[in-house]
């Protein structure tokens, strides 16, 4: 598991300010909190935001990067907050448990890659459009001169790295398993698109308006996504399988054995510490022992979860933090 240090700096959401994680949450709001003031001039979007027309015939480059860091801000209170409240939700709930199995700053490099790699997906796809004259220039579709804003390129490159880690969890929506849930997502976006185009130039009594979002962002963001994690996460070590995935035991159990390997070592001391604990009958000598072996800048799991059992939390070398808090509560 990655080491976290940061000594004793403030928190946010129980990680660090300066975690990756928050980090980008901070910077995607005060971009958001910028536009709100300049009360939707477009200047901001006209400069950062995506503009493929713009990339190609002025060489505004940077804007393959930066549109990620822009959201929307039109419309009532909620559809201000709605864009980025999204993406930011699922940036955290899906960084987080990636960030417990990698290095928190390779999953920023990998974050902002699939960003890069959104925005790059999204000039392809509009200039292959435009250049076969496909799509309109100013379509909603990925087109010549639509603007891009939004990290849903970075999320998506996140998504798919989760189904990679993960691939057995169960999402509620869309109710599919972590390793189809980037490709379902994008391939009914898609799917929508076609049914909305052909509504509307086959001239449908019922038309389907196009949804404003990038589905080549999305595409280009879990391609890339997939491909820095490859080439960052550390191939020596296995995919985890942490103790909110409810799955079959499949695999025989040479194979197991193997998965689990590079945790050994953990899973060895933190059993040893629970043989000493339980040889020490005198909960202050216990807390004593457990004192020793804190950790800093811990970000725990709630205390129910807390099973000494768990191969997760025997996997986890902050087991002598929950150790202690829970030996703490069973002495009030």
């Amino acid at each position: 598991m990655a080491k976290r240090i940061y000594g004793k700096t403030p928190k946010l959401f129980g990680l660090s300010v300066l975690h990756p994680l928050n980090l980008v949450l901070i910077v995607n709001v005060s971009v958001w909190i910028l536009l709100l003031l300049e009360g939707g001039r477009g200047v901001i979007n006209y400069y950062f935001g995506l503009n493929p027309s713009l990339v190609i015939e002025r060489k505004m480059f940077w804007q393959v990067f930066t549109y990620g860091f822009l959201h929307n801000v039109s419309g009532d209170f909620l559809m201000k907050f709605f864009h980025i409240g999204m993406n930011m939700l699922g940036l955290y709930t899906l960084g987080f448990w990636i960030c417990r199995y990698m290095n928190e700053w390779k999953f920023l490099a990998l974050y902002l890659i699939a960003q890069l790699g959104g925005g790059i997906c999204v000039v392809l796809f509009a200039y292959s459009g435009h250049f076969l004259g496909i799509v309109a220039p100013d379509s909603v579709w990925d087109s010549y001169r639509t603007i891009t804003i939004g990290a849903s390129g970075g999320v998506f490159g996140v998504l798919a790295v989760f189904g990679l880690m993960f691939p057995e969890a169960k999402f509620a929506f869309p109710p599919v398993k972590a390793k189809n849930a980037a490709w379902v997502l994008i391939g009914f976006g898609y799917l929508f698109d076609m049914i909305s185009y052909l509504s509307i130039v086959g001239h449908w009594s019922i038309q389907f308006a196009p949804f404003p979002v990038s589905n080549s962002g999305h595409l280009g963001g879990a391609v890339f996504g997939i491909s820095a994690f490859y080439v960052l996460f550390d191939r020596k070590a296995s995919l985890p399988k942490p103790h909110f995935i409810r799955q079959e035991e499949d695999r025989p159990k040479e194979v197991r054995k193997k998965l689990e390997d590079p945790f050994e070592e953990q899973i060895r001391k933190n059993r040893d510490l629970l043989g000493i604990l339980r040889e020490t009958k005198d909960k202050s000598e216990q807390e004593k022992i457990l004192s020793k072996l804190q950790a800093k800048d811990t970000n725990l799991c709630p205390p129910p979860t807390f099973n000494t059992e768990d191969p997760f939390c025997l996997r986890c070398d902050w087991l002598p933090n929950c150790a202690l808090r829970k030996l703490k509560e069973e002495s009030r």
